[in-house]
């Protein structure tokens, strides 16, 4: 959820709550609730919405005080009763914006780690990771999967005669056509040069050949309007029953797209497991 709807959603939690707590009177404690809001805005929205619904929540619990004494005397002992509320909604609306902070960090760390940096795609590791863990619950679920190799017919002579610049620039329109045309579920990786492998999740035979026939022409399509005498060879494996390694099915899959080359290229050659 974006900032702009938690936060003000939080100070009303902050206010209800400050209701709630006027109407029980003084024989329940809503200290609890009064750290719903805070925990919500300091988790998703940071330090500073946190410790501002945290003046909030310290303002509703200081009225709902005032009103149910008769007779409030503002003396040192109930300044310091103040400060201790505001102090200790203070201090938890700091302690989960920075736990939430880190995890953020982590979290990007992780994808720095896993993703190619040119393409944005998986690289080799993580997208192996990846590909396993989806063999391990086909194999477990008995249900099929497909895995494509793709290799770039001529992609050598566009870095021999137009720069590598103009290469790595190929290379990221080709990812960027990739992910606008496989589905979200599916999982697209850069493991060499010019080398991109996708896995199909639950993907079948005449399943996969309609998702590689429809890649083939968005690729034609990004090529030819962008210039570049440039086209896919792909190898795809679809497996009924998963009963071999991530390695060997990506050998076959490597192979069928050396065969597909050496058919001519911009084509894709298929077998099924």
């Amino acid at each position: 959820m974006k900032k702009t709807i938690i936060f003000p959603i939080s100070l009303l939690i902050a206010c209800v709550v400050g209701y709630l707590d006027y109407r029980s009177g003084d024989h329940l404690s809503m200290m609890l609730l009064y750290a719903v809001p805070i925990l919500l805005s300091s988790w998703y929205c940071g330090r500073k919405e946190g410790i501002a619904v945290s003046f909030i929540a310290a303002i509703s619990w200081l009225f709902v005080n005032i009103v149910h004494s008769h007779s409030v005397q503002i003396n040192a002992e109930f300044s310091w009763n103040v400060l201790t509320r505001l102090g200790i909604f203070c201090i938890i609306a700091y302690a989960v914006s920075l736990q939430a902070q880190l995890r953020r960090a982590l979290e990007r760390e992780k994808m720095r780690a896993d993703t190619d940096r040119l393409t944005g795609l998986f690289n080799k590791g993580a997208f192996r990771e990846r590909v396993e863990e989806e063999m391990s619950r086909a194999r477990r679920y008995k249900h099929p999967m497909t895995l494509a190799f793709i290799d770039l017919d001529n992609f050598k002579q566009v870095n021999d005669t137009e720069g590598h610049a103009r290469g790595d620039k190929l290379l990221e329109l080709v990812s960027g056509t990739i992910v606008k045309t496989i589905r979200g579920t599916d999982i697209a990786g850069r493991i060499g040069g010019d080398e991109f492998t996708i896995c199909f999740p639950e993907t079948g035979e005449v399943e996969a050949g309609n998702a590689i026939g429809k890649l083939v022409k968005a690729l034609d399509v990004m090529t030819s309007q962008s210039g570049w005498q440039v086209t896919a060879s792909i190898g795809v494996v679809t497996c009924l029953e998963i009963s071999e390694t991530y390695d060997a099915l990506l050998g076959m899959a490597d192979k069928l797209m050396y065969s597909a080359k050496e058919k001519g290229k911009n084509s894709a050659e298929f077998t099924v497991v």
